[in-house]
């Protein structure tokens, strides 16, 4: 798997998504990042789905992880 660099993180990510993931980094929880934010625990997890998909995170079949929290938080 390759990694990113700092460089090629700045020319995928934009600010928002960037500070979302150095708190991600942080191994915060959800709550924790939304209270941050300021946004909802449902927000954070859409971030992050769009987050992976900007990185190339988003594999081809069946539901990753991060969908699977998805469906778990909507009402």
């Amino acid at each position: 798997m390759h990694r990113l660099t700092d460089a090629e993180l700045r020319s995928r990510l934009m600010g928002a998504e960037l500070q979302l993931l150095r708190l991600i980094e942080g191994d915060l929880p959800n709550k924790s990042i939304a209270s941050h934010l300021g946004i909802s625990d449902g927000e954070v997890t859409s971030r992050m789905a769009t987050l992976h998909q900007a990185l190339g995170l988003t594999p081809s079949n069946g539901p990753t992880w991060l969908q699977r929290q998805m469906a778990q938080t909507q009402p």
